[in-house]
């Protein structure tokens, strides 16, 4: 599992990241963001329809805990908890992306440049709207599949998938699959494609697993001080935050 290999590197870094902790976060309806104490800010998408809205007495104290505790609670299957170790597993692979100079094209877009043909059939899934839009203009055909019923409009249903993914030329998927639980599924049914993009603010993590699993290119963002927070917390969508944050791609060699 992805999640699973992402912990795991990030476990081999344990010695240097053993104290960080948690300054400050926010659950909100577009996003989840977590501040680390040393500034690096992780984003993941907050699935708020599927969470169930009722109080969990048991969920523990996110501010001022370690950082690493909070991570591994991205296999968690309560998806608040899920959203926020997803959120922290982000935050910290920021860091170790800027410590350990990983090869980012800051300023890059991820459309331009890329392997794209007249005659393909495309999937995206999560409505990546700045996306679509250029790729309809590149393909034959794009596809476009939607979880959440409230961001859907004209999308298909998530649950179609399935019967488009494995005979896609290019595929490009959200970020907030991991939130969600369905990114190896989807990445597994995208094995035929020629181009697997990992997309949006939840897809800024370590790239190896995804590399791994057949992934060529990852957009992702780097966050760093309290506005992104702030502007979270206010419930702002990711175009009203954009100017505090640095996009950016790696590309699979």
């Amino acid at each position: 599992m992805i999640v699973d290999d992402l912990l795991k590197l990030v476990e081999k870094r344990s010695d240097r990241l053993k104290n960080l902790v948690i300054s400050r976060m926010c659950i909100s309806l577009c996003y989840t963001a977590v501040m680390l104490d040393d500034g690096h800010v992780g984003l993941c998408h907050t699935p708020t329809e599927d969470i169930v809205h009722t109080h969990v007495a048991k969920r523990p104290d996110f501010h001022g805990s370690k950082a690493l505790e909070v991570a591994r609670m991205a296999n968690s299957f309560d998806l608040i908890e899920r959203t926020v170790g997803v959120a922290t597993l982000n935050a910290i692979s920021q860091k170790i992306m800027d410590g350990e100079h990983y090869p980012r094209e800051f300023g890059a877009d991820a459309m331009e440049n890329i392997d794209v043909r007249a005659e393909d059939e495309v999937a995206v899934v999560g409505y990546i709207r700045p996306f679509v839009g250029k790729l309809r203009a590149m393909a034959r055909r794009v596809h476009v599949f939607e979880h959440n019923p409230q961001l859907r409009g004209e999308a298909l249903p998530d649950t179609f998938v399935d019967s488009f993914l494995p005979r896609c030329d290019v595929a490009v998927i959200s970020g907030s699959s991991l939130a969600n639980g369905t990114v190896d599924r989807l990445l597994e049914l995208s094995k035929s494609a020629r181009l697997v993009i990992f997309a949006g603010p939840t897809a800024s993590m370590l790239p190896e697993p995804l590399f791994d699993r057949g992934v060529g290119v990852i957009a992702g963002v780097r966050a760093r001080g309290p506005k992104v927070v702030d502007a979270v917390a206010e419930a702002k969508p990711f175009m009203s935050f954009k100017k505090h944050v640095e996009k950016y791609v790696i590309r699979r060699n």
